[in-house]
């Protein structure tokens, strides 16, 4: 396996629990992603971030402030994965 660099959608939270939020609204809605350490190049208040694809942006979104997930920042950024 190689490992490539990925144009990933990473989204940041405030608090771990709003991080738990996240995945728990993520998997009752069917929406992929997962849950990673937050990446070096991005500052986060907490140490927990869901990756998912860049193009989902708007459905991850509209899912989040749906279930009053507060979140601190969404980011596309290159992240390295092995293919």
């Amino acid at each position: 396996m190689a490992r490539v660099r990925v144009l990933s959608l990473v989204v940041t939270f405030p608090t771990t629990a709003a991080a738990m939020s996240c995945e728990e609204c993520c998997k009752r809605r069917g929406l992929g992603g997962r849950m990673i350490p937050v990446p070096g190049e991005i500052a986060a208040g907490c140490g927990l971030a869901w990756k998912t694809a860049p193009e989902a942006r708007e459905e991850l979104a509209s899912a989040l402030a749906a279930d009053g997930v507060p979140v601190e920042a969404m980011t596309v950024i290159e992240l390295l994965e092995f293919r």
